[in-house]
């Protein structure tokens, strides 16, 4: 057998090794809501009575572009937890609530030292 031969063979049974290998890693985890979502809130009592922003689910984990990024999780039954800073005055906004299919919905509680509270509701993209 000539060098030349062994080399194309040795490269040959790595390629393959190195396929099979990758074939049986798993797949990155995704969750049923993943994607993009319009999220309204409304409140009667916070100073922002009003807002329309994008909650991005990527694996499960929310977040969001601009200044006030959510950090926390939708759970694949739809279970939701985040919490994302206030505009006015940068205190933390906990969010809970649930989602089904391409919509959610939930509330809003302030850790302002008036504290309020509101309603929001989600759609998907």
């Amino acid at each position: 057998m000539t060098t030349a031969l062994r080399y194309r063979l040795s490269v040959t049974a790595f390629a393959a090794v190195a396929f099979v290998c990758a074939a049986s890693l798993p797949a990155a985890a995704s969750n049923p809501f993943d994607g993009k979502w319009t999220v309204e809130n409304s409140s009667a009592t916070c100073m922002v009575k009003s807002d329309t922003w994008t909650l991005i689910v990527q694996n499960g984990s929310v977040t969001a572009a601009g200044h006030y990024p959510p950090t926390g999780s939708i759970s694949p039954t739809g279970a939701s937890k985040w919490t994302r800073h206030a505009k006015k005055d940068g205190l933390p906004v906990t969010y809970t609530g649930t989602f089904h299919g391409n919509v959610g919905s939930g509330v809003y509680v302030s850790s302002a030292k008036i504290p309020c509270s509101g309603k929001f509701s989600a759609e998907r993209q």
